[in-house]
């Protein structure tokens, strides 16, 4: 990743706080990183709402992805028949 989009990314002063720190203190902060990244997702995985707008999402895209899936099906299938025939056009 571009360190730019990087620092974009980082909490208002960071970069400048975190250049002054030297190995230990960023090993530490590496280590709250993590910590703090655990923490977010076990409460992510914890909240009700968001899992129930998971579900909310899930049952109103079923009908997108199966419409997506056959239509993959229909161009693998019909790519399987063309390669056994020899007119897959490959290498020609």
């Amino acid at each position: 990743m571009d360190i730019k989009k990087i620092i974009a990314k980082l909490p208002v002063g960071y970069a400048e706080e975190a250049a002054g720190m030297d190995g230990d203190a960023l090993r530490a902060e590496i280590i709250r990183a993590e910590t703090s990244i655990r923490e977010t997702e076990r409460e992510m995985g914890a909240d009700e709402k968001l899992q129930g707008a998971r579900e909310i999402v899930k049952d109103l895209s079923r009908g997108y992805n199966d419409a997506k899936r056959a239509q993959r099906a229909k161009i693998a299938y019909s790519l399987h028949l063309l390669e056994e025939r020899g007119e897959s056009g490959v290498g020609r």
